[in-house]
């Protein structure tokens, strides 16, 4: 008796992720706006429910590791507090809107704001990507 295989595709989740790169501004700007929604370990300090087997969350490695590098970057740019704050209002789930409706922000100011850290944080990326392959020896 021959028993039939199953093939289970264990990467299909992350597969739309696999590819974004955080050079991009459109990529990074999604990442930041919609983070309250697609990332699901944000102000996660633990997960209390995983007591047994099987018992999980959904993880989407991809994801995580575009998170864990835009955190990252955000830590090296120099930006104002001021704008530190109003990029942890758009990840706790703010739209913009209600960041200029209930803090007072004016709305030009706050889309700027926005364009501004998302350049900063691209052009840290493409830096990091730069001095990478420099010290690789892929660019002399």
């Amino acid at each position: 008796m021959t028993l039939g295989a199953v093939s289970l595709d264990i990467y299909r989740n992350e597969r739309e992720y696999e590819r974004l790169t955080l050079s991009d501004l459109n990529v990074v700007k999604y990442l930041i706006t919609f983070r309250s929604k697609i990332d699901t370990t944000y102000g996660v300090v633990s997960n209390y429910e995983i007591n047994q087997a099987g018992d999980t969350m959904g993880f989407n490695q991809e994801l995580i590791v575009l998170y864990a590098s835009l955190d990252n970057l955000i830590d090296k740019i120099d930006i104002k507090e001021k704008d530190r704050k109003f990029l942890e209002l758009i990840f706790e789930g703010n739209d913009i809107s209600d960041i200029i409706e209930c803090f007072d922000y004016p709305r030009k100011t706050a889309y700027r704001t926005l364009d501004r850290i998302v350049d900063r944080i691209s052009e840290a990326n493409k830096e990091n990507w730069r001095n990478t392959m420099i010290k690789k020896g892929y660019i002399v």
